[in-house]
C-alpha cells in the first residue's frame, strides 16, 4: 500500500522544531494577513522561544513556544501546530472568514 507524503510531512520530519515551527508561524502569519489586509503579525525567533503576536481586527493576540513545545507538536503531526495556534486565536475570538486551500490542510489532514 503506497502513502501519501506531502511537503509539510517531510519538512515535520527533518527540520529543526524551531525552524518548523517558525514555518508553521509564519503560514498562520500570512493567513491572518488574507483575513484581516490591515492585520499587524510578526513572528520572532530568540534563544528557546518562538513567539507569533499582532492584532487582528483590533484584538491582540500572542501565541509564545518553548523550542521543546514546539518539537512536541512538530512530532504530533504536519499539522498539528498550526490547529493548536489556530485553536489558541479562536480562544480570542480570531477565526478565519473562509476555507483557504491551507486551511483546508490544516483541518481536515491528520
Amino acid at each position: 500500500m503506497a502513502e501519501r507524503y506531502s511537503l509539510r510531512d517531510c519538512m515535520a520530519a527533518h527540520l529543526p522544531a524551531a525552524a518548523f515551527a517558525v514555518h508553521v508561524m509564519r503560514c498562520v502569519q500570512a493567513e491572518l494577513i488574507r483575513l484581516d489586509p490591515q492585520a499587524v503579525a510578526h513572528v520572532d525567533r530568540g534563544g528557546k522561544y518562538i513567539h507569533l503576536y499582532g492584532e487582528v481586527r483590533g484584538t491582540a493576540f500572542s501565541v509564545l513556544l518553548t523550542v521543546d513545545e514546539a518539537d512536541e507538536w512538530r512530532a504530533a503531526g504536519p499539522y498539528a501546530l498550526d490547529r493548536y495556534i489556530w485553536t489558541e486565536l479562536a480562544k480570542k475570538g480570531i477565526r478565519p472568514m473562509q476555507w483557504t486551500p491551507y486551511l483546508q490542510a490544516v483541518f481536515f489532514t491528520s
